[in-house]
């Protein structure tokens, strides 16, 4: 089909339809329950939903999380199987960057997290970084994007 041929429904364009480059828009993980993943994201984290959506031909219910529109940054999205699906943690990870990694713990501890690797300096002169699990197990790599 040509771009030419494509039908245009403002509402399935939020990414955009001006851009001269690739770039990036989302990473997806699957979790076992979206409302349980969207508390987590948004009061550990401080995202916002941006959008939440049902897609009844595959059978998912999913939703855009992040800190910015969705033309303004790579966003996080969150699919729930309606048949449910094996959650397999360990083989895949994101990062956000965090300005208070104590706080942000914090928050992120009381909202569930477990703490997979204390706040560390991997690379001398460079920022602290820890990894959590959220609640399906996956690792979120924490990475200090202020300087004390």
């Amino acid at each position: 089909m040509l771009e030419t041929e494509l039908e245009f429904d403002p509402q399935y364009w939020q990414w955009g339809t001006q851009d001269r480059a690739p770039r990036f828009l989302h990473a997806m993980i699957r979790v076992s329950d979206l409302d349980a993943a969207l508390r987590f994201y948004t009061e550990g984290f401080g995202m916002k939903v941006l959008g939440r959506f049902d897609v009844p031909v595959r059978r998912v219910s999913a939703a855009y999380i992040g800190y910015a529109g969705y033309d303004e940054g790579g966003l996080l999205e969150l699919t729930h199987k309606w048949d449910g699906v094996e959650i397999v943690p360990g083989s895949f990870h994101f990062a956000i960057g965090v300005p208070e990694m104590e706080a942000t713990l914090a928050r992120l501890e009381s909202a569930g997290a477990e703490v997979e690797m204390a706040p560390t300096v991997l690379v001398p002169g460079g920022p602290l970084v820890a990894f959590i699990k959220d609640p399906d197990g996956y690792s979120v790599e924490l990475i200090q994007s202020r300087r004390a």
